[in-house]
């Protein structure tokens, strides 16, 4: 944690922001994991430690997303992995080179169409953001006076159904 803590030394975490001891012995619960969402949650970037289904990052980042795209870093840790795995065997030249590029292809949490295995917590950017210009029209935002449209269809179908039904009752009487 150190090399981390000197690249970014206003880092916190809910050891440093609880400088009374409160949490260590006040412990109820999720106090901890709620404070540490809290602390995610409204920092200037965030970074998942982990890519698979956890429920914490995963409602996490769909909550950054939500709350106005928040700068969130999916690094390509499958790219970075022989790069850090090279470095280790002693093999330094380029490294960071080589970060920088696999970096520039990194997502960092702006809209995008949801993927396989998103799930709708990660991104729910499909289903609760309109856009104004988009290329299909499932996408676009719905008009302002929409709720005049659906009365007006719904005045429209109880005619229809009005004028069904009567027709119905003549024809049966003229049987």
């Amino acid at each position: 944690m150190k090399p981390f803590l000197s690249l970014f030394p206003r880092l916190e975490n809910h050891s440093t922001v609880d400088t009374t001891g409160e949490l260590a012995t006040n412990t109820h619960g999720l106090l901890g994991s709620a404070m540490d969402y809290m602390v995610c949650l409204l920092a200037d970037i965030f970074m998942p430690t982990y890519d698979g289904p956890s429920n914490f990052a995963n409602n996490l980042l769909g909550h950054r997303l939500y709350y106005g795209f928040r700068t969130t870093i999916w690094p390509d840790r499958k790219a970075l992995a022989p790069i850090f795995i090279n470095r280790d065997k002693g093999q330094t030249a380029g490294f960071e080179e080589a970060v920088r590029q696999v970096m520039l292809s990194t997502n960092f949490g702006w809209p995008h169409k949801r993927l396989s295995p998103e799930t709708f917590y990660t991104n729910s950017w499909t289903e609760c953001f309109c856009q104004t210009s988009a290329v299909n029209p499932a996408d676009k935002c719905l008009p302002d006076n929409v709720l005049d449209i659906l009365d007006s269809q719904l005045a429209t179908e109880r005619i229809d159904d009005s004028e069904s039904i009567a027709s119905n009752l003549t024809s049966d009487v003229n049987k």
